[in-house]
């Protein structure tokens, strides 16, 4: 877990903060296991707050209780990957729409700045490109000014984070870091102040995952 120091003030407040964001992040593996004791280790704490933080965790299906001192990162199957896609697709499409009514100059030019960031890293680094990608996301959620809908999509990556780590890890790199990511069209339709652009290019970028989903299908079918 990419863990932050916590103070003695909330404990399981600030834990169930911080592991929320390693899912969003991309910081944990389909299927991996997490065992309470670990956490609370890694911490520094004792395990209550771990485990009222990974209690409030299993309520919004963001972890699986697999024993009494283990949890494990939901492994979605390819029907709820797409659920959850689809109603992204929806939300993030009309943030994208919204933020092209908004967006300043400085606005794109830090957007720009967290995209080249994230194509860097999609070159070698999966780990960081999947934060990145996250940000870049988040950030154009919040030029949208809408935070109900920024807060759905919130919950949205807290499920979708460990597939989007997936994705960055086994998508061809040139088709990661390449000038013809799907961000950039994305960014062009922005600039252009163009919602109905920035919609449909938002949605497109989401819908690559397709293929990483579909991918995973098959594996799973032959395997069975």
């Amino acid at each position: 877990m990419a863990s932050k120091p916590v103070t003695r003030e909330n404990l399981s407040t600030q834990l169930y903060n911080n592991l929320r964001t390693s899912l969003m992040d991309g910081q944990y593996a389909p299927g991996q296991k997490l065992t309470i004791s670990g956490i609370a280790e890694e911490c520094g704490t004792s395990i209550t707050p771990v485990r009222e933080a990974i209690f409030r965790l299993v309520s919004e299906r963001a972890l699986e209780i697999r024993a009494a001192t283990s949890v494990q990162v939901p492994n979605l199957s390819a029907q709820s990957l797409r659920e959850v896609q689809r109603i992204r697709v929806e939300l993030e499409g009309t943030a994208a729409q919204r933020a092209a009514e908004l967006a300043t100059k400085a606005d794109l030019k830090a957007l720009k700045a967290i995209n080249a960031d994230f194509i860097k890293a999609a070159a070698n680094n999966p780990a960081k490109a999947s934060v990145l990608n996250r940000d870049f996301h988040f950030a154009v959620l919040r030029l949208a000014q809408m935070p109900i809908l920024e807060g759905i999509c919130e919950n949205m990556w807290v499920l979708m984070g460990p597939f989007l780590r997936t994705f960055h890890d086994r998508m061809p790199v040139r088709q990661l870091s390449g000038d013809n990511h799907k961000h950039y069209d994305l960014i062009a339709a922005l600039e252009a102040g163009d919602p109905e652009r920035s919609r449909a290019a938002m949605q497109e970028d989401i819908r690559w995952g397709e293929e990483m989903v579909r991918t995973l299908e098959t594996e799973r079918s032959t395997a069975v």
